[in-house]
């Protein structure tokens, strides 16, 4: 490597002089060290196999609304229960994406994959069995855990081997798999709800489980810092990992059934709100001044940005989500269409997302730009979620399917600018842990999506039952009296007035969509420029050797590096404390090669070269 990076401080220690350089240090972006960064067999069999994993998980999230009535009459069950197999699947997707993304740094990334994979099929397996509603529920948590995990680690194992600045087009190519699912889960739905058992909707998931199960041990094999499983054990953050699970848990709970199950001035709905709001608080508090190892950083937040990237993001999860649920609602209920036939109605929205993703991320990519993609991507999902309140009985189809298109597509353009976006504007040490928090917000925001959109529909659609002097009942058990609305005469003047509270409903839901959409609107221009030239300096790093630096001597001693050389090709991360012990081929010096410590603005990273020549595959070590 040729290039020399301007340096800012030389600093003397007994360990001899060596300097600071401003690229080092997390906090400003220079020009990336690997412009010529390829990837290999290797990267390209990891890539495969997140790309078949998203795909399942994907396929698992959509494939279930068609047959939500079906399930409801199988399994004789209410539309609240009937709306909990979605809702307790997200929850539980949402809650748990922290710990098990910080319990991988810890424990390796490919070993807790493969405990995600092996959780999520277990749930699918419960699920399929399932005989009473209780049962279903159980398995589809525990699914929930397994999809949550996977999406999580997806991401951040691109952080781990891929540059930033090439990371847009595998970004892209994991989310056409999430696309491809999205659009195959109504339809393949709706032929399982009309030829065969609503069972097929969990059986479908296992052909891709075994697929894991061989990949993952093959394909993600990054090298950790060894130590036993105690150590490893006593590293976890397991009392603020509960304690945020729990909080999180029972906030959700309450938001979810609020106005529903139980309205909300009810002990049940009040008390796990008050709880879980008190509970998320000392949490962040417990973490910020009392954990060890914090799970949660604070300095994720450390500017206006990333703040509003990380609200944006919470807000286009419940947006997406809101929408995936209620619009085939509406051509069940409305429109009167068979499952197959509402999976064909929604590839407007879905089938519009997938090439604006692609099409986004290889914008981003040349350019390093991604500030323009969230602006133009929220004025679209506003201007396109307005249209939506235009949806009643005799609504055209130019334009429901001109409104979905314009939804599709200002979706995708979020999607990828939105989680590209908040790695560039992460520091370099942050950036596997903002992947994760922009993925656990976005969960979040689905789980919230899902269970507000329920809230404001039920309580819209009774209260326009009631001014029609309709039973309020209906508004209770919506899904299920679908199938009761469609047996009545075409021209009944009962089924025009329920169909018409239907309407009602899903207009409120649309409404609140809306006033959402335009909050982030507002929010996305708060967002500032930051740099995508940044290298794979995060906490786990990627190190190559390939051939010796000539102009030094031979030894296995670490050499500090000092102003008279260039910038080698890799360097060795501290550890939080900044204290690293740089241990290679089973070398570990005799004291620690010190980090100065942050309050003087000193590196975050130190950079050595050996002037020996092992190789390294790609690895994922904290030193």
């Amino acid at each position: 490597m040729s290039e020399f990076y301007e340096c800012r401080r030389s600093t003397s220690t007994d360990l001899g002089s060596y300097t600071v350089c401003e690229s080092d240090l997390g906090f400003k972006e220079g020009p990336p060290r690997s412009p010529e960064w390829k990837p290999q067999r290797r990267e390209w069999l990891i890539v495969s196999s997140i790309f078949l994993l998203y795909l399942m998980i994907a396929l698992d999230s959509t494939i279930i609304v068609p047959v939500l009535p079906s399930i409801a009459s199988d399994l004789k069950g209410t539309a609240v229960e009937a709306f909990w197999v979605g809702t307790s699947f997200l929850l539980t997707y949402a809650v748990f994406q922290p710990l098990i993304a910080v319990v991988s740094d810890i424990f390796g990334r490919g070993e807790v994959m493969l405990v995600s994979v092996t959780l999520f099929t277990a749930g699918s397996l419960i699920a399929c069995l399932a005989q009473k509603f209780s049962t279903l529920l159980a398995g589809r948590s525990i699914q929930g855990v397994g999809a949550g995990g996977v999406f999580v680690l997806g991401y951040v194992i691109l952080t781990d081997i891929v540059p930033l600045r090439q990371r847009p087009k595998f970004t892209a190519i994991i989310q056409i798999a999430w696309a491809i699912g999205t659009i195959l889960g109504p339809l393949v739905g709706g032929l399982f709800a009309e030829h065969t058992t609503w069972r097929w909707t969990f059986y479908i998931n296992f052909p891709f489980c075994v697929i894991g199960f061989v990949m993952v041990p093959i394909a993600v094999r990054l090298k950790r810092k060894e130590s036993t499983f105690m150590e490893k054990i006593k590293q976890v953050d397991w009392i603020g990992g509960a304690l945020f699970i729990a909080s999180t848990t029972l906030l959700l709970i309450a938001i979810s059934w609020g106005g529903t199950q139980f309205a909300w001035d009810h002990i049940a709905t009040f008390a796990p709100m008050i709880l879980g709001i008190f509970g998320i608080l000392y949490t962040i508090w417990y973490e910020f001044q009392i954990a060890r190892i914090s799970f949660l950083r604070k300095s994720l937040f450390y500017c206006r940005s990333a703040i509003a990237a990380y609200i944006c993001s919470l807000i286009q999860g419940l947006e997406l989500y809101i929408a995936l649920y209620y619009i085939p609602l509406y051509f069940q209920a409305v429109k009167e269409q068979t499952p197959v036939r509402i999976g064909i109605s929604a590839l407007p929205i879905t089938s519009s997302l997938v090439p604006a993703s692609v099409f986004v991320a290889a914008i981003i990519a040349r350019t390093g730009r991604f500030r323009w993609a969230i602006w133009v991507g929220w004025v679209l999902t506003t201007l396109s979620t307005g249209l939506l309140l235009l949806l009643n009985t005799d609504t055209k189809t130019a334009v429901w399917a001109t409104a979905l298109i314009f939804l599709g597509f200002g979706h995708g353009l979020i999607l990828s600018a939105l989680n590209l976006g908040v790695q560039a504007i992460s520091t370099v040490r942050n950036v596997a842990h903002a992947v994760m928090m922009y993925s656990f917000l976005r969960a979040v925001g689905a789980a919230l999506g899902v269970g507000m959109g329920g809230t404001v529909f039920q309580n819209v659609m009774s209260q326009n039952l009631s001014e029609l002097g309709l039973p309020t009942e209906i508004s209770k058990n919506a899904e299920a009296y679908i199938e009761t609305l469609h047996t009545l005469p075409a021209n009944s003047p009962s089924k025009v007035r329920v169909i018409e509270c239907y309407v009602k409903g899903i207009q409120g839901v649309f409404t609140v969509m809306t006033g959402f959409c335009g909050l982030a609107m507002f929010l996305s221009f708060l967002i500032s420029n930051h740099s995508m030239d940044k290298d794979l300096e995060a906490e786990n790093v990627s190190i190559e050797y390939t051939e010796p630096r000539q102009d030094l001597p031979t030894s296995k001693e670490p050499i500090l590096m000092g102003p008279t050389y260039p910038a080698p090709t890799h360097s060795a991360r501290s550890s939080d404390n900044y204290l690293g012990i740089f241990e290679f081929e089973g070398y570990k010096p005799q004291q620690p090669y010190s980090v100065l410590d942050m309050a003087h603005n000193a590196p975050q990273t130190l950079r050595i070269n050996h002037g020996y020549t092992p190789y390294y595959s790609t690895a994922d070590t904290r030193v």
